[in-house]
């Protein structure tokens, strides 16, 4: 199984198309974003058209003109916390057409050896919390509210901390995952990073991943998980791979300058990475 992976995308439109080009070009079997696909969009009047709006005049269009030329490569989105949950329904739209395939909480598989699940979730930012935000292990942050929002229902309103709170923690989730197939014979895309690792590093030296993503990882041993969030953690830490147990976990990073994009080979047990900048994971 050979994947073609990136993360952060915010809605560029020429990362797409370099991840699209990246794919065809080493014949990859699947094309995997990791969260955050759309543009960054806040304001309550707007942000949901422009998100839908991007899936429909842009990226729907880009995807049919991949799938005329290259069949059987699929793709799978993972939304992430600058997307709102309103319009990622037009992501799962994509789907009807067969253009792209939504991961947050499915699972499908791959081969008869290999499935793939997603998870969109991160811990609380201290920015703005929004939909795909979670208590990592039960306890919330004590951040404030003041601008915390949901698009639950279509529409954007101020969320409460006691319906935050209410909602499944990132602990619980990924225990309810984990039945869905074999965690030793998938590969987890999730949002956020493990915590305390090269792939959670922020620029003010801060480890900010989930730790209730690192305890499922170091617990049930899944051949490869895909992360992003935290754009800098490849330039700060010097990579952007690196094993818990025996798990390999990717962060590829996001530069504006230029596409960050990892291939990815699955062979049996082995996993092979080679980075569109930062070249060969050393095995």
């Amino acid at each position: 199984m050979r994947i073609a992976y990136t993360a952060d995308l915010h809605g560029n439109l020429d990362g797409y198309r370099a991840l699209c080009e990246f794919a065809a070009r080493h014949e990859a079997h699947a094309i995997i974003v990791g969260g955050d696909l759309l543009p960054h969009a806040i304001r309550r009047d707007d942000a949901l058209t422009t998100q839908r709006t991007f899936v429909e005049r842009d990226l729907a269009p880009l995807l049919r003109t991949f799938r005329s030329h290259h069949p059987t490569i699929a793709v799978y989105l993972l939304p992430g916390n600058d997307d709102w949950m309103a319009a990622y329904a037009a992501v799962e739209e994509l789907a009807v057409e067969g253009l792209a395939y939504p991961l947050h909480e499915r699972v499908y598989q791959l081969s008869d050896q290999l499935w793939l699940a997603g998870y969109a979730c991160v811990p609380p930012t201290p920015f703005s919390i929004k939909d795909f935000e979670r208590c990592d292990e039960g306890r919330t942050p004590p951040f404030s509210f003041d601008h915390a929002l949901t698009s639950r229902g279509g529409v954007i309103r101020p969320l409460q901390r006691h319906e935050f709170e209410a909602l499944p923690s990132i602990a619980e989730d990924l225990a309810m995952l984990a039945k869905r197939s074999d965690p030793r014979r998938t590969v987890y895309v999730c949002h956020t990073p493990p915590a305390d690792t090269p792939l959670d590093l922020m620029s003010n030296r801060r480890h900010v991943g989930s730790r209730a993503l690192r305890a499922f990882i170091e617990q049930h041993q899944p051949p490869l998980t895909l992360h992003g969030h935290i754009h800098e953690a490849p330039s700060l830490s010097g990579t952007y791979a690196t094993q818990i147990g025996a798990t390999w976990c990717v962060n590829p990073g996001r530069d504006q300058r230029c596409f960050h994009g990892v291939l990815i080979d699955l062979t049996g047990g082995a996993v092979r990475m080679e980075h569109t900048v930062y070249g060969v994971q050393p095995e």
